[in-house]
């Protein structure tokens, strides 16, 4: 997991400026780093929030700022809108996410998915450089409560 000081110091050293708002989108998805990731309108409450008065165009800015520095990857969770959360080298998860409260769990696979990319690398030839992968279904919350629906499904 990356500290918001780890990637500040990162940024500096890169020659970047810290702004105030800057330093705060990083501190807000390194806080959602394991527990789901960020969407805009989640990035404008937090900031408002911490009282900062922020328009939706600098937000888009900044992130794609971070995601141009590789510091942060949108995820697309098929809700109509994009999220987005920090990179960290040697932590690569996956998404559950439910299709009816629309909770959002993230999910370690490092050593099946290792062997699954070596097997579609010698199986089709084809060099993989990076994934994403989400589940989508019920949480225990959602699916335990709706059995007969599961079972028309």
């Amino acid at each position: 997991m990356a500290t918001e000081e780890q990637l500040i110091q990162e940024l500096r050293r890169r020659g970047h400026r810290i702004t105030k708002v800057r330093q705060e989108m990083v501190n807000i998805l390194v806080e959602h780093e394991r527990v789901h990731p960020v969407s805009v309108a989640d990035m404008l409450h937090a900031l408002e929030e911490r009282s900062l008065s922020v328009n939706k165009t600098t937000v888009y800015r900044e992130l794609e700022f971070l995601i141009g520095e590789k510091m942060v990857r949108e995820v697309d969770l098929l809700e109509g809108w994009k999220r987005y959360e920090v990179i960290t080298k040697g932590d690569h998860h996956h998404h559950l996410v439910c299709t009816r409260c629309s909770a959002i769990r993230c999910v370690d696979m490092h050593e099946d998915l290792a062997a699954l990319e070596m097997e579609i690398g010698k199986r089709f030839n084809f060099r993989v450089q990076s994934h994403q992968l989400e589940f989508f279904g019920r949480c225990d919350s959602c699916g335990s409560s709706d059995k007969s629906e599961s079972n028309s499904e």
